[in-house]
């Protein structure tokens, strides 16, 4: 997309009028220059401080008290927010600039919710609850073993002795079928819930409330129990048959960069990738572009990685934390894999101790003032999700992440007035993140390309 030089996140001319009155607290002088300045240019030297600020307070030898910090920080909010409104629509292209560096800087971390891979053929959460039930109330669940065919031949090739040895003899080859071996049905109190559940899903899909898909989920798990991630998986890549064009573009940007600010080495070329979903569809992109990367999830009360070929051999990989638990197309054990899906799983992970991966994403990435997070795919409607941004903004205010997110109207070509942009934006910023607006889901692929 073209982008407009003035828009450009760039020092100022009067850089050193800003020093000063950044510095010196001159809130006067501050003022004007918000004012009569260009307003990338005084965007630019406030958010730099911003970002100064904290970055200073992380250094070993730093003793500023940090709620010093947050004060000399909120002196200068009003001025970046009074700009900010006045470049109305046009702020987006400053954002695209400034993550852009951010990025650049190995300090940007995408954060992919249902959207990515529903882009790639995925079903959304509601889809994937009712297609869970669907089969749970048709089928039950079903165990299946392994055994000969009826039409082998009547001796088998190999046989294998009670003493250990091995005997061959017979000819041709024995063929194994699978046969359902045992069926666990719902009692007939679970089934009237979920059958209840099931009828108020397919009628309200995507505007189901997530308090029901939650009950939706949890009567599947009361059911299966860890067997349920064996039907998710099955249903989940029988209709996401490869990466989307948005895991392909984050893969894209992925690849190892130089970062002289942060010493020698090479870094990925996102400071993470963090995931709300279940499937490998991200880590597949990035084996396309052959990238050394690794896949993080608990597994019981271990936070343990699943690297690839490339990243056991290779002093950098891009880390991949998915958040909500993991399951790759390949064969890949499971049993201790913790999901987030149901009522239960959901209740332990965020009303109770924070796991490890949630307390790394937390502190690392998400409360963590000079690394940005940027949201893909996300809708925001988890209110649980949503405290974890909240506390990191109250902890560190003007740090905001950011959030790709189509604009609710029909812009018809005319740029929205300044208080509908304004009034669109607060239920976001009011937990810490700054959206940037599009029309169309197709653009994703492009303004992610962007960041390059």
């Amino acid at each position: 997309m073209p982008q407009d030089p003035s828009l450009v996140p760039r020092p100022s001319e009067q850089h050193a009028a800003w020093q000063r009155a950044l510095h010196g607290g001159d809130l006067s002088r501050l003022e004007q220059l918000a004012l009569n300045d260009d307003p990338a240019a005084a965007l630019f030297e406030l958010e730099t401080y911003v970002n100064g600020i904290y970055r200073a307070s992380q250094h070993p030898l730093s003793n500023r008290p940090l709620p010093d910090i947050r004060s000399e920080v909120r002196l200068v909010l009003p001025y970046i927010e009074e700009i900010r409104t006045r470049l109305g629509w046009r702020i987006r292209e400053f954002d695209l600039g400034l993550l852009r560096l951010i990025r650049r800087s190995s300090a940007l971390s995408p954060v992919l919710g249902a959207g990515v891979s529903m882009g790639a053929g995925a079903p959304s959460w509601s889809d994937l609850v009712l297609l869970m039930l669907e089969e749970t109330l048709d089928k039950g669940l079903e165990f299946h073993e392994s055994v000969p065919a009826a039409d082998n031949p009547p001796q088998a090739p190999i046989e294998f002795l009670p003493d250990g040895t091995v005997r061959t003899g017979g000819s041709g080859t024995w063929r194994f079928e699978q046969r359902v071996s045992e069926v666990r049905r719902f009692t007939s109190e679970q089934e009237q819930i979920a059958r209840k559940i099931f009828a108020e899903v397919k009628a309200k899909r995507s505007s189901t409330d997530v308090e029901t898909l939650m009950q939706g989920a949890q009567v599947c798990y009361d059911l299966c129990g860890q067997h349920l991630f064996r039907l998710l998986t099955r249903i989940l890549y029988t209709r996401a048959k490869e990466p989307s064009e948005i895991h392909r573009a984050i893969a894209e940007l992925a690849h190892a960069q130089e970062v002289p600010v942060r010493g020698p080495g090479l870094f990925p070329g996102w400071d993470s990738i963090i995931t709300y979903n279940f499937d490998a569809l991200m880590s597949e992109a990035l084996a396309e572009q052959k990238i050394p990367h690794a896949a993080w999830a608990m597994k019981g009360d271990e936070l343990r990685g699943d690297p690839d070929e490339l990243a056991r051999n290779s002093r950098w990989h891009q880390p991949v934390f998915h958040l909500h638990g993991y399951t790759p197309r390949r064969i890949f054990l499971i049993t201790d894999v913790r999901f987030v899906f149901s009522t239960s799983q959901y209740l332990t992970v965020y009303k109770g101790p924070r796991s490890r991966i949630l307390e790394t994403v937390y502190r690392g990435f998400l409360a963590n003032p000079v690394h940005i997070a940027l949201y893909i795919g996300c809708s925001f409607t988890d209110d649980a999700m949503n405290d974890l941004l909240r506390e990191a903004i109250a902890e560190y205010p003007g740090r905001y992440h950011y959030a790709l997110l189509k604009w609710p109207h029909d812009r018809q070509g005319k740029e929205p007035a300044p208080d509908e942009i304004e009034a669109e934006s607060a239920k976001y910023l009011e937990f810490g993140v700054r959206p940037v607006w599009f029309d169309d889901f197709k653009e994703l692929p492009g303004l992610i390309r962007h960041l390059q």
